[in-house]
């Protein structure tokens, strides 16, 4: 076998080898860790999450959603929205941790998490109106 013919075949060997390593880490799941979805709560406790995910609660007017990040690393950040598309919080944590969003309408809210090489835990708890 000559000179040129191994070193092809080498190469292509390698070729193979870094294809099947891109394939293989580009199938990696976009969330690990623990994801808690229930009608009252939004829960996430991250290892790792690249991409969204997003949940909706069905509100009361005057319930209150506490909210609350913790240890983030990476990019974290939540939207919740209105059936309506209004806005109430869109935000990273950074600046508050902890803190309440007051619920202006009965309705469907969505909660919406980007995340870019995050860790950490995110919760949103419903606090309903007092009677």
């Amino acid at each position: 076998m000559t000179k040129r013919k191994i070193l092809l075949l080498v190469g292509l060997f390698l070729l193979v080898v870094f294809a099947g390593i891109a394939v293989y880490f580009s199938q990696a799941p976009a969330f690990t860790g623990e994801r808690i979805k229930n009608p009252d709560a939004y829960l996430l406790d991250i290892r790792k999450m690249n991409g969204t995910d997003s949940h909706t609660l069905s509100l009361l007017e005057n319930d209150r959603l506490a909210v609350h990040f913790s240890d983030v690393k990476g990019s974290l950040r939540l939207e919740i929205r209105a059936s309506d598309g209004t806005a109430l919080y869109s935000g990273d944590g950074k600046t508050a941790e902890d803190f309440t969003v007051n619920i202006p309408n009965d309705g469907i809210y969505t909660l919406s998490v980007q995340a870019k090489n995050a860790s950490g835990s995110l919760s949103v708890q419903r606090i309903p109106t007092e009677q």
